[in-house]
């Protein structure tokens, strides 16, 4: 398993973002590091569908806090950030559990910070783009995560089949048509 955790990440649409790609991947733990625990309000819950309710979302203060949290349930901490000295992402290996960590749209993830994670990994990019969005960035990174994985779920029309005994309670609410009285596709 894995954790996916955004520190300091400051756009709603990001964070929805982030949030849909954990729960598609199978993410264990959300954390959000940073002084105040995140609201989940209209602009992040259009991108996160309302996931953000069935997935454990953990609020961390401070850096400190982090990595004795990471320390103390075993997840390994792996920043995703343009360093001078990559680790490419193509040949990096991530470890058994790892926590995936995206940083603030503006300023990424500070030097300090980085220099606590057992590993800092880079997105290699050859386009005429300086650097990748914060969710762009971990949307990738938690795919190459788990892009060896086999893929044991059926496809219907357009969407991979779930089951109901694997949907969390009440999820049918969650749905866009559940809360406009139309028809669940």
């Amino acid at each position: 398993m894995f954790a996916t955790v955004l520190h300091n990440v400051k756009s709603p649409e990001n964070t929805g973002m982030i949030v849909r790609t954990h729960v598609a991947f199978g993410g264990e733990r959300l954390v959000i590091v940073g002084p105040d625990p995140w609201r989940f309000k209209k602009r992040s819950q259009a991108f996160s569908r309302r996931l953000e309710r069935v997935t454990h979302i953990v609020h961390i203060p401070d850096d400190d806090s982090f990595f004795r949290w990471c320390e103390k349930e075993s997840f390994t901490p792996v920043a995703i950030e343009i360093s001078e000295s990559p680790v490419y992402l193509p040949r990096f290996n991530f470890p058994k559990r790892p926590a995936v960590i995206v940083g603030h749209e503006g300023t990424g993830l500070p030097e300090e910070f980085m220099r606590r994670c057992a590993s800092v990994v880079t997105i290699p990019q050859f386009g005429g783009v300086a650097c990748l969005n914060a969710a762009v960035s971990c949307c990738i990174a938690l795919y190459e995560l788990n892009r060896l994985r086999p893929v044991e779920r059926s496809i219907v029309g357009h969407k991979f089949f779930v089951s109901e005994d694997e949907k969390p309670e009440d999820f049918k609410q969650l749905l866009p048509s559940a809360r406009s009285g139309l028809p669940a596709r």
